[in-house]
């Protein structure tokens, strides 16, 4: 079989696995192994996957995965969603416009200790669904605001997103986290004036009408603590790294000690809860770990075929013009992101268009905040917007509708949010620079 040949061959066997709806790391894997069995034989085949499985698993970089997820896992279990939640429902006053900005901002805060899009939004979606509609939304608008908020995760540190990215291009996760924060905080401004301008209410809707569960004062003030102790986590966990008190994996492991030992002082988790917590974290990392061992034996089929060097230099007109370049791979990985899931989108196209980074001289920190903000972009934006999907299934509601409200709010928070990081590169580079 001629090398063109060959890479048309794996081109179509990836993505007639990917539509049969094989899991992304058995379709990584398997394009991988065809790929180098046809390409150079059997002969290389044994050492490079052993050895590329074992120096993958290893990379100290992904080894801090499961202590954030623990720590997520810790404050979900003890029902510190809901805790957020009740707090920002008692400070908005019931009223209508004030709780869709605490939807949104309790949307950024569970980015920061769950790192899970998905399950941000449908956990807000069943949450803070109900209580918007009761303030005058529609249902449509109500979930799709739920989705909204959920899709911060990916641009809100600690996100997963940026821990593979970091380990990928050599980066420093604690830059990635610590260049994050302003740019997240500009994309919940412009949803926050998104949701004044474009709110969907229904007519004859009545303003200020709680309901008894999140309004109850003492549920809410029984709530304080929790919403004390998240903010405490984070300052634990961010000031430290930007303190330069500890890394990125020490702050991890802090993280993950005090969520645990908080949520046993206050009685949130018994030992069954633990023991859950640290199952799930241990499934999700395996599921990571597995996509990323998965794109690096097809990274491997890659540099055999030398497609990357090929791109450099179809690509090499735009060299010149960095800017065009970088809307060409931002526009890429956007696209990517409305199909595939976000870690596998990272995975995917970062070996193949490190090469062109590196040749254009584009500040990989700087790239690698904005590629995890168009990925929650495509979060929300159809066919498959997965933020949108999980906050519809979970307020049963066609996602088609869901779409409509989130796809808007993306649409212009990509617009102005990367005008924003692009127009000033020192939003995302100045904190990074002063960490201690």
């Amino acid at each position: 079989m001629s090398q063109t040949l060959t890479i048309w061959f794996i081109a179509f066997w990836f993505l007639a696995f990917l539509v049969l709806g094989q899991a992304v790391a058995t379709c990584l894997l398997g394009a991988g192994i065809v790929g180098i069995l046809l390409w150079v034989g059997p002969r290389v085949l044994t050492g490079i996957i052993g050895q590329d499985i074992f120096y993958t698993a290893s990379t100290y970089s992904l080894s801090i995965i499961p202590l954030y997820l623990l720590m997520a896992q810790m404050l979900v279990r003890g029902g510190v969603i809901v805790d957020l939640y009740r707090v920002g429902h008692r400070l908005a006053r019931y009223r209508r416009f004030p709780l869709g900005v605490a939807t949104i901002v309790t949307g950024g805060l569970l980015g920061a200790v769950s790192g899970s899009g998905s399950a941000s939004a449908a956990a807000l979606a069943s949450l803070a669904g109900p209580e918007l509609e009761r303030v005058g939304y529609t249902k449509r608008f109500s979930i799709g605001l739920a989705a909204i908020a959920g899709s911060l995760s990916a641009i809100i540190p600690p996100s997963l997103i940026m821990i593979i990215y970091g380990s990928l291009t050599q980066t420093p996760i604690g830059h990635l986290f610590i260049g994050a924060i302003v740019p997240g905080a500009i994309c919940i401004v412009v949803y926050v004036v998104c949701l004044k301008l474009f709110g969907e209410i229904r007519p004859g809707a009545v303003d200020g009408t709680a309901g008894p569960e999140i309004a109850d004062p003492a549920a809410a003030r029984g709530s304080m603590p929790s919403f004390l102790f998240v903010l405490v986590l984070m300052f634990a966990v961010f000031g430290g790294i930007y303190g330069g008190v500890v890394t990125v994996g020490e702050a991890g492991a802090l993280g993950a000690f005090v969520a645990t030992v908080g949520m046993i002082l206050m009685r949130r988790v018994d030992m069954r809860g633990i023991a859950e917590a640290l199952a799930e974290s241990v499934k999700v990392t395996a599921m990571l770990m597995m996509i990323v061992i998965g794109a690096q034996i097809f990274a491997r089929f890659l540099s055999f075929s030398r497609v990357p060097r090929e791109l450099l230099e179809v690509a090499e007109p735009l060299l010149a013009q960095p800017s065009v370049l970088i809307a060409v791979l931002l526009l890429t990985i956007f696209v990517a992101g409305m199909f595939l899931e976000s870690a596998a989108v990272i995975v995917l196209f970062i070996p193949i268009i490190m090469p062109m980074l590196q040749a254009a001289q584009i500040d990989l920190l700087w790239f690698g905040v904005m590629a995890s903000f168009m990925i929650s972009i495509g979060l929300l934006t159809p066919p498959v917007g997965l933020s949108s999907y999980a906050a519809a299934t979970a307020g049963k509601y066609p996602v088609a509708e869901v779409f409509k409200p989130s796809t808007l709010f993306a649409i212009i928070a990509a617009i102005l949010v990367s005008l924003c990081m692009i127009l000033a590169p020192g939003i995302v580079t100045w904190l990074p620079s002063h960490i201690g």
